[in-house]
């Protein structure tokens, strides 16, 4: 029997052949037994013709969520919505090139997660410290921010994961200069995906850890508000562009490109942005990927809670901005880094257990294997125990992620579990390393 999630009588759901299935697409429905396939329960966004070839093997007719992911090619001709006219109307620009063999992963997680962990403790911290000396009307002390930031594009140069598991795993809400340090992350992540040279990937990196260091001049209650701007508030709010920017051209021998990135990660790529209303290729490549990595941020680490999303609703989100926001090559290549649910992430079982993505299944990607945190009744396990689901698909009772949780609400600290799983450390002489 297919395994059904939804109705298929609702308007956003459609019927399509499995031969017309596209990539960026939402499965949400198949018509055979969908514990015998690869896929998650609940649905899932296919991210590449690789997924296409193993759907066709399995199911003839899937259902598809268009809220969630692209359309059918036929309903696009013929069923113009005011978003799908809106991304028809949007330019277009010139595809970057994708080298995703750039940087082959070389160092485990085990091996980076202590170096990559204080790195980044140490760049959040100095950029309180670059904060309060914005406010005090000092100088940036931009020396102090080259080691940690090195050590972190080293990390994500040599093993992306160790920091999605960081940061995925991070409780605590990030201060306005905090997710600053994630975005960059976020952003060099991206940028490794293309293949983008050191010099450029650094250049990114300090531009979207500095894009929004005029935030620091603006009142706190406004940088704090929840809820909607007035007009005023607005215009206020949007001056921390033209602060960064000041700022930056007051430090000697600053990279144009860094001021480019401050100057324009709040353009769009339809021109619906500021400050200059930017659109397509007038907006400078880094800047793009500046501007997705803070969109990706904010939806994770929201002040308010009510706007705060999981790290799959969050790339779900992004999928459905593209053309608007940022190109759609940008958020296909993030997909293909995070995957449907990333590194890091609180995901719910089939059997009502909560678990953390713990690490990614190359050869089958949707079946990951997962650290299981909580029994079926959401009570805390006192040992956590790893679990590969792709294991699990040979039997007909075997566990699969039924959906994304997020944590915010549950009385679960997933920040606990960063270390959990990758041994004792054990210092020597001032040498550090895991068993």
């Amino acid at each position: 029997m297919p395994v059904t999630g939804t109705s298929a009588n609702a308007s956003h759901l459609i019927k399509v052949s499995a031969n017309d299935v596209l990539v960026g697409m939402y499965i949400c429905e198949m018509d055979c037994n969908w514990s015998d396939t690869p896929f998650p329960l609940g649905g899932f966004h296919v991210k590449n013709a690789e997924e296409i070839q193993i759907l066709q093997k399995y199911a003839r007719v899937l259902t598809i969520d268009i809220n969630k992911g692209a359309e059918p090619a036929k309903r696009r001709r013929s069923n113009l919505t005011i978003l799908s006219s809106a991304r028809r109307a949007a330019p277009q620009v010139s595809s970057l090139k994708v080298n995703r063999d750039a940087y082959p992963v070389t160092q485990p997680v085990k091996k980076q997660i202590d170096k990559s962990h204080a790195a980044y403790t140490s760049l959040k911290a100095i950029m309180a410290e670059a904060a309060t000396a914005v406010r005090k009307g000092e100088a940036l002390p931009l020396d102090a921010l080259c080691k940690p930031s090195a050590a972190l594009i080293d990390s994500i140069l040599a093993n992306p994961q160790t920091l999605i598991w960081i940061l995925g795993t991070e409780q605590e809400l990030a201060s306005v200069n905090a997710y600053c340090v994630r975005a960059a992350i976020w952003a060099a992540m991206l940028s490794r995906q293309f293949g983008l040279s050191r010099t450029d990937i650094e250049c990114l990196f300090q531009g979207t850890l500095l894009a929004d260091i005029g935030m620091n001049l603006l009142p706190e209650r406004l940088v704090n508000k929840r809820g909607p701007f007035r007009k005023k508030e607005v215009l206020a709010y949007r001056k921390h562009v033209e602060f960064g920017v000041e700022l930056l051209q007051a430090c000697e021998d600053m990279d144009e490109r860094i001021i480019q990135i401050v100057r324009s990660h709040h353009e769009r790529h339809d021109g619906r942005g500021f400050p200059k209303g930017f659109k397509g290729k007038q907006i400078p490549a880094l800047a793009r990927f500046t501007s997705l990595a803070y969109c990706f941020e904010r939806l994770l680490r929201s002040n308010d809670p009510a706007r705060r999303v999981s790290p799959a609703r969050a790339i779900s989100r992004l999928y459905k901005q593209r053309e608007l926001k940022f190109p759609e090559q940008l958020v296909v290549e993030f997909i293909h880094i995070m995957g449907t649910y990333p590194i890091g992430s609180l995901v719910e079982l089939s059997s009502g257990e909560l678990a953390l993505v713990w690490e990614q299944n190359h050869e089958e990607r949707l079946s990951p294997t997962v650290a299981i945190i909580t029994d079926e009744r959401r009570q805390k396990l006192a040992k956590p125990r790893l679990l590969d689901l792709s294991a699990q698909k040979a039997n007909s009772d075997g566990l699969s992620i039924a959906r994304s949780v997020n944590p915010g609400g549950l009385d679960i600290d997933t920040s606990e579990y960063c270390f959990a799983f990758l041994g004792k450390r054990i210092s020597v002489a001032g040498f550090g390393f895991r068993l």
